[in-house]
């Protein structure tokens, strides 16, 4: 049954095809104008592929050739059409009032558009970076002073009580409590230049040339170029007029004192930072902390080095040079750096 169904389909198809054929040749011959003429002339069930191959074989395209002739569908009274790619940019756009002036170079720059904007504020507060800093300053120093209390009891006690029989027990530092003591004389330099820079960007609010952390970094740079001299001016001035002992005393107490005015900046700087301490406290604590640190410090470079009362000028000349000099010339470079980099409209 397949076989013979197979066979019977096969001979409809070539019918079918063979009529095509014949109805292409008669198309041809009575040159058919539409498509749908010669689908008439083709049996129902021909194929969609039939009906294609009998319309392409009736009708051939031709060559298109498009005319030559000026459009004239166009309004009585309007003028003839431009071409498309015909560009043409009025006198007016090329040329300005002031073209022929000699005064006029369009070449040279000449500002910037429009008006500047206010900057947006700088604020300690939104600062993630500085705040993420600050966090880690006060971890670190609770584990310093948590590991090294010891130490820091006994140069408390050989400070307030100098020549007492404390004083005279001959104590030996470990290195992690001298690498503690240089970590905190680091802290110290870094919140010095935080507290400047704070008080300077909070007072001016102008805009700088530069970025807030590069104006930051020229401020650690200053404090920590001028806290290197002040020492290399120590070691110079104590190696030439005193005697080693005296010189091991005092480098004790000045990394003492130091390390001391980092523990007292540190919560300062903190409270401003993440509780929006008004500037103006900051300044003074700051200037407090400041002047009782050197109160601390002239009191032990007279016990140290100038105890008679002949030497009180000396000690005077001494003191205002390796700390109160230093010092002032800190806050001009400070001053001076700000002044530079700020934008003057």
């Amino acid at each position: 049954m397949h076989l013979s169904d197979s066979i019977q389909t096969q001979h409809a198809v070539s019918s079918v095809e063979e009529n095509g054929e014949m109805l292409l040749k008669d198309s041809t011959a009575g040159k058919f104008r539409h498509p749908y003429q010669i689908l008439r002339t083709l049996p129902k069930d021909a194929t969609p592929a039939q009906q294609d191959s009998a319309i392409q074989a009736a009708f051939h395209p031709g060559e298109i050739h498009y005319s030559s002739r000026p459009d004239t569908l166009r309004l009585p009274g309007e003028s003839l059409g431009k071409s498309v790619y015909e560009v043409s940019i009025p006198q007016y756009y090329k040329e300005t009032y002031f073209t022929n002036d000699s005064l006029m170079h369009p070449e040279i720059n000449g500002g910037r558009m429009g008006i500047a904007g206010d900057p947006i504020p700088y604020l300690v507060s939104n600062d993630s970076l500085m705040t993420s800093v600050l966090l880690a300053f006060c971890i670190l120093t609770i584990l310093v002073v948590s590991r090294s209390m010891r130490f820091i009891i006994y140069q408390f006690k050989s400070f307030v009580y100098p020549g007492s029989s404390f004083d005279s027990i001959e104590y030996k530092e470990t290195a992690g409590e001298v690498n503690y003591q240089f970590f905190l004389c680091f802290q110290t330099g870094a919140l010095f230049a935080l507290s400047c820079f704070y008080c300077l960007v909070d007072s001016t609010t102008e805009t700088y040339t530069i970025g807030m952390y590069q104006l930051l970094g020229l401020f650690l740079l200053a404090v920590f170029g001028v806290f290197l001299l002040k020492e290399l001016f120590y070691v110079w001035a104590n190696w030439t007029f005193f005697s080693a002992h005296q010189i091991g005393e005092s480098v004790r107490t000045r990394l003492f004192l130091t390390s001391f005015e980092g523990v007292l900046l540190l919560p300062v700087v903190l409270v401003y930072t993440f509780f929006a301490l008004p500037t103006k406290i900051l300044l003074i604590s700051t200037v407090l902390i400041i002047i009782f640190i050197k109160l601390l410090s002239f009191y032990k470079v007279y016990r140290i080095f100038f105890q008679r009362k002949a030497y009180f000028l000396q000690f005077f000349l001494y003191f205002c040079t390796l700390e109160i000099v230093p010092l002032a010339t800190l806050g001009g470079i400070l001053m001076f750096i700000e002044k530079l980099l700020k934008v003057t409209y």
